[in-house]
């Protein structure tokens, strides 16, 4: 059975970002959970035992709803908490621009913590495809040579055509061909591009922000059909992590007068294809959700996923 942890962060001013402390909370709390460790730095080397650390961000929506610095820099901090330093960190995407224009500072340097996309000309795509199903791909250059493991840092959304972009869906980026696997909502395209060797054995944990949820209209950035869900969803199972992704994104969706991605004609069916392929669990009932509920003074409390 498969575990997914959901922190959730309560207070006076709920509907708001939250900042780098207040992320670095919740990923400690979300952290001990998973592992079922109570020493921290066992419980992160349990995931990402050493070596060069990737953080893949969702930069497609800029500042707007992008992958938050606060999150990417709590992430970082715990890393060099837990004896990794800063320039064995790389946040990256598919390109310079997108990062830069969700605010992340691009540095190639041996000084601090790296973030680059793809296209910079240090980095580039692999110099061979990699193959699964009719999934036929180079892949960036940063999962198959300069990183050691993976963190999937994505953002929470309606998809215009998969139904839910979530971790699987942004390891599109990590791909020199995303326009070719669109096709019947992205099925079983979007498993297959996440069973490429260099995805399916480099990502360890994916991160899902979900604070603040584009329940409709997306996955750009529309402000009409943004939703406060205040928490991360945290999770070693790529598959089990989405799928409880969807059912927050379903319930934003119910609650805001909006049918479900069934009747739209975008249903998710690339979960129990991944599921299929061995990549995780997409059934609700196999997986083992804890959801936590943290106030502002850090203290714990069980929660209910959809309350």
């Amino acid at each position: 059975m498969s575990k997914v942890v959901v922190v959730k962060h309560f207070g006076d001013q709920r509907n708001r970002p939250l900042t780098q402390s207040e992320y670095e909370v919740l990923l400690t709390t979300a952290l001990r959970t998973l592992s079922g460790q109570s020493d921290f730095a066992a419980a992160v080397r349990r995931y990402l035992p050493g070596g060069t650390v990737g953080m893949k961000a969702n930069c497609l929506a800029h500042q707007l709803n992008s992958t938050p610095l606060a999150l990417a820099d709590a992430f970082t901090a715990i890393l060099v908490k837990t004896g990794f330093k800063e320039k064995d960190v790389v946040v990256w995407e598919r390109s310079n621009r997108e990062l830069a224009s969700a605010g992340f500072a691009l540095n190639v340097s041996g000084t601090g913590r790296r973030c680059v996309g793809t296209d910079a000309t240090v980095v580039g795509y692999s110099e061979e495809f990699y193959s699964s199903g009719e999934v036929n791909s180079l892949v960036s250059r940063i999962l198959t040579e300069i990183v050691d493991v993976n963190v999937n840092v994505p953002v929470l959304k309606d998809h215009s055509v998969a139904g839910l972009s979530a971790g699987m869906k942004n390891m599109y980026g990590a791909v020199n061909n995303p326009n070719k696997y669109h096709g019947n909502n992205c099925d079983p395209y979007c498993a297959h591009v996440n069973n490429l060797e260099p995805i399916k054995s480099k990502n360890r944990l994916t991160v899902i922000d979900a604070v603040r949820v584009q329940y409709n209209g997306g996955p750009g950035y529309s402000e009409d059909y943004l939703a406060y869900y205040n928490g991360l969803v945290i999770s070693d199972d790529p598959v089990a992590a989405d799928r409880v992704g969807l059912e927050i994104l379903e319930h934003l969706r119910a609650i805001n007068g909006q049918p479900t991605l069934e009747r739209t004609g975008r249903p998710v069916r690339y979960l129990a294809s991944a599921e299929r392929l061995g990549l995780g669990i997409a059934d609700i009932k196999k997986i083992e959700l804890r959801v936590i509920m943290i106030d502002k003074n850090g203290r714990e409390s069980a929660g209910e996923l959809l309350e």
